[in-house]
């Protein structure tokens, strides 16, 4: 599936909680530090969906209902990068920022001003370099923690659908997508010096074929996902890439993987369609299908604490529209749905730091 363009009180011992989640504090209980953000649709009262748990998913409460910066906003992606300090992005060229643990929702000035723009991907790297990739071509940086903006030369990348970005380093960077009219083919651009200069990517065997939907990577390892359980790797750090894909899912003609995120360079987690989980602990030479329960519904945002701690998001099939929070603490033998709403989820969040 393809990236789509289609209690704001807090109790005081929620309040208190947000300060509990650094996996670095250790004054508190484990569970007490996992907090976790997902981000969705507008639902039945007007604003976009902000979801956070203070206690690794097993319980959600609503942040920003009733606040402007959300209303009438489709919240896309987002990234907490500690537990006060959490960014999110959306449709009508919003970027929202947090300070206070989603207390309070800001939206940041962007720096082109089309509201027709939806913002599809997001990442955050050394705690203050923001990127930021969407629809049209677009590409945003900021290097000050959002305090100024670049926007980069959309006709580098084709004035398509940048539905992914991952940055390694400040300066490393992938965008990928989906570019042409009609069938849209994929794209991968890079840079290694924070977009003063791109290049492209062209893999081997014309597998830009398939429309890339996200990337990721670990170390020295760069994975680029997309249609049909289509992905590439290398494992050098871009040099060299491999074309594979998850078999299991029907290789060619398979489920879309909509989200993957890497614990490290050898294990990894998918969210695919059709309720769809995959994990591999080898690098992707084999993969372990994960039973959700979920197969009227579109996976599309999965996170990890741990190798036994993950949350998944979806979206619904069929009308109306439903997202559920899915959660395992056992490494994905079993899933269990947390919460479900009357809004397409999109995707979720542990803290980073």
């Amino acid at each position: 599936m393809k990236r789509f363009g289609f209690l704001f009180s807090v109790l005081m011992i929620v309040a208190i909680a947000f300060n509990c989640c650094k996996k670095e504090d250790n004054s508190v209980p484990a569970e007490q530090k996992k907090c976790a953000w997902a981000a969705g649709m507008v639902d039945s009262t007007g604003y976009g969906l902000i979801l956070y748990s203070a206690d690794g998913g097993e319980n959600w409460v609503r942040q920003g209902q009733g606040s402007p910066s959300l209303l009438g906003v489709n919240v896309i992606d987002i990234w907490a990068v500690d537990d006060q300090t959490v960014w999110a992005v959306g449709t009508g060229n919003i970027i929202l920022k947090t300070l206070d643990g989603g207390q309070t929702w800001l939206q940041v000035q962007a720096p082109a001003n089309d509201p027709g723009t939806e913002l599809m991907s997001l990442c955050v790297v050394n705690r203050t370099s923001i990127w930021i990739s969407g629809a049209g071509g677009t590409v945003y940086r900021s290097a000050d923690n959002g305090n100024t903006w670049t926007m980069f030369d959309t006709a580098f990348f084709h004035n398509g659908g940048m539905q992914g970005i991952w940055a390694i380093t400040p300066q490393k960077v992938y965008v990928v997508g989906g570019i042409g009219n009609g069938q849209a083919r994929g794209f991968i651009g890079r840079t290694s010096d924070g977009g003063a200069s791109w290049d492209s990517v062209f893999p081997s065997g014309d597998y830009n074929s398939n429309e890339w939907i996200g990337v990721a990577a670990s170390g020295n390892t760069i994975v680029v996902y997309g249609e049909k359980s289509h992905y590439m790797v290398s494992a050098d750090g871009g040099t060299t890439w491999s074309n594979d894909s998850t078999a299991a899912t029907g290789g060619g003609g398979g489920a879309d993987i909509n989200h993957l995120i890497m614990l490290n360079p050898a294990t990894w987690w998918g969210a695919l369609d059709m309720g769809n989980i995959y994990l591999t602990n080898d690098g992707g030479s084999s993969w372990i299908p994960q039973e959700t329960g979920q197969g009227g519904a579109y996976l599309v945002g999965i996170d990890a604490w741990s190798s036994q701690l993950a949350l998944a998001v979806g979206t619904s099939v069929a009308w109306p529209p439903q997202g559920s929070i899915l959660k395992t603490s056992n490494g994905g033998t079993t899933w269990e749905i947390k919460q479900s709403y009357r809004a397409n989820l999109n995707k979720v969040t542990f803290i980073k730091q």
